[in-house]
């Protein structure tokens, strides 16, 4: 077994580099996991408004009623010091000046945003753009009642009575519950999302790069000097790829479970590992094929990060499949990555599928492992394999 020891003897000189992408991948994992372990639910938000009525009148009382429906109304003296002093340290998101002759030029129809009240903020941001949003809103909707022929303090008071009342919000499950499982969430399948960029990654650099260390002239010319077969070379060298590409997945489906906070659950969570499996040993024929071609340790490194970021970004490793356009799925259906990715989907619901369509496509990628195979003993026989 001197070929398989040597084998091992490299990997320990590249265990740094799959240390490094195990850190950064958990790194990544653990804070999505955690978000997930609260239930999801909606509730409508609320944020610190201060309104200054300049006007006081029916339809500018009317107008703040409305926003304190909906808002935290801060009261806050109508000095310019004091409320910029206020939003400085985020006592209040927002301040709207009321002025005066709202009404007026409410009903006269000629006042613009600008002539009927002024907005203070420190800096533009989500809560500001959203009660700049509702006080257009609110006026358009007074100047809409106001065209059916009612006051402005009718329709004001209309408006705010729309403003007022509760929406129905509903959280809505994925379609298909033959492939759903409680124990198999969508952010718990961001970590087998990310997997295939992962193994790709770490194979290239490390199994390609000890192969070809192997396939040095001089290291070479060593090994056929030695009375070690043919046969035995071969053997050694596939068993300590198998060894090494075993121990990486099984690394990897360890941090999972410190991820899933156990044992992995359900059917869909056992499917999910019998798939990355398949993709382990694809990402390793890639690299035994990459390195079949002898390049040096530059362009491995470089073919690592092509293979790993083109194939993940084209076929869903970073965002859900169903994000990504027809004419970007078109072309990434000739990669193995997007045939792993559209059975993880599936499995946690962000697309439409059976557990059929899902050991379809585990089909498909065992059909990429015959291909990858075939290349491999095309590209050893051009080469004129192992001299004798």
């Amino acid at each position: 077994m001197k070929v398989f020891n040597l084998f091992f003897k490299i990997v320990r000189a590249k265990a740094g580099i799959i240390m490094l992408y195990v850190v950064i991948f958990l790194a990544i994992c653990f804070p999505m996991v955690h978000s997930n372990k609260e239930k999801t639910d909606f509730s409508e938000s609320s944020i610190s408004v201060c309104v200054i009525d300049e006007d006081q009148t029916e339809s500018s009382k009317r107008m703040k009623e409305a926003i304190a429906a909906r808002n935290d109304l801060v009261e806050i003296p109508n000095d310019k010091q004091k409320i910029m002093d206020a939003m400085f340290y985020e006592m209040v998101d927002y301040t709207v000046v009321i002025k005066k002759g709202f009404e007026e030029r409410l009903k006269n129809g000629s006042g613009t945003e600008e002539a009927l009240f002024n907005g203070y903020k420190m800096r533009a941001t989500f809560q500001s753009v959203m009660v700049e949003q509702y006080l257009t809103n609110y006026v358009r909707l007074v100047k809409a009642f106001m065209s059916e022929g009612l006051t402005v303090a009718e329709a004001s008071a209309q408006a705010g009575e729309e403003f007022s009342k509760e929406v129905r919000v509903e959280i809505v499950t994925p379609p298909d519950k033959e492939v759903l499982d409680e124990n198999y969430t969508a952010n718990f399948a961001a970590f087998f999302r990310l997997l295939p960029y992962l193994f790709v990654a770490i194979m290239v650099n490390v199994l390609s790069a000890i192969l070809v260390t192997l396939n040095r002239k001089d290291q070479k010319m060593r090994i056929e000097c030695s009375s070690v077969k043919m046969s035995s070379y071969m053997s050694q060298l596939f068993l300590a790829s198998g060894v090494l590409t075993l121990f990486i997945w099984l690394l990897f489906m360890a941090s999972g479970m410190l991820v899933y906070g156990g044992l992995y659950k359900g059917t869909n969570c056992y499917m999910a590992v019998l798939n990355s499996l398949i993709f382990a040993l694809i990402a390793a024929l890639i690299s035994i094929l990459i390195a079949s071609f002898n390049p040096t340790g530059t362009v491995v490194n470089m073919i690592a990060q092509i293979l790993g970021l083109g194939m993940a970004f084209l076929c869903g490793a970073f965002v859900p499949q169903s994000y990504l356009g027809d004419g970007v799925l078109a072309v990434a259906r000739i990669f193995p990555v997007y045939w792993f990715e559209k059975a993880n989907d599936m499995l946690c619901g962000a697309q439409k599928g059976t557990l059929l369509d899902v050991r379809t496509c585990f089909i498909v990628e065992c059909g990429y492992i015959v291909l990858f195979v075939v290349l491999i003993v095309i590209a050893s026989a051009r080469r004129g394999g192992k001299s004798k």
